[in-house]
Order: structure tokens, then sequence, then C-alpha cells
């Protein structure tokens, strides 16, 4: 038996601009909820992960 799959993009978004600021807007989404007091958005996403040191706070904190 075979199964044949209508071939779709994945990848909805009419450039890779806005798939890189969807991508940041569910990360931000999803850190907020792992450590809400990062305190990250998509206005201040690559900031506050740039040197890595706000997830090592919080990693060493809990």
């Amino acid at each position: 038996m075979s199964v044949l799959l209508e071939g779709r993009s994945y990848r909805p978004f009419k450039s890779s601009e806005e798939y890189l600021i969807a991508m940041k807007e569910d990360l931000a989404e999803w850190l907020n909820a792992l450590y809400p007091e990062l305190r990250i958005n998509l206005d201040n996403f690559m900031d506050r992960l740039d040197t890595g040191v706000a997830l090592c706070k919080v990693s060493v904190s809990q």
C-alpha cells in the first residue's frame, strides 16, 4: 500500500523576515512561560538572549 502526500510548504510566510518574527514571538512566549522573570518579548528578544547571562542567572536561581 502506498500513500501519496500532497506537497505543501510548511512555511506559510511570504519572507524569511516574517518567519523570523513569528519564531521570535513563539520563543519569547515559551521562555516567558518557563522563566517569567526574563520579561522577554519580540522587541528585546535578541538583547535579552545575546550573551546568555539572563538564562544562566535563571538556571542558577532555580
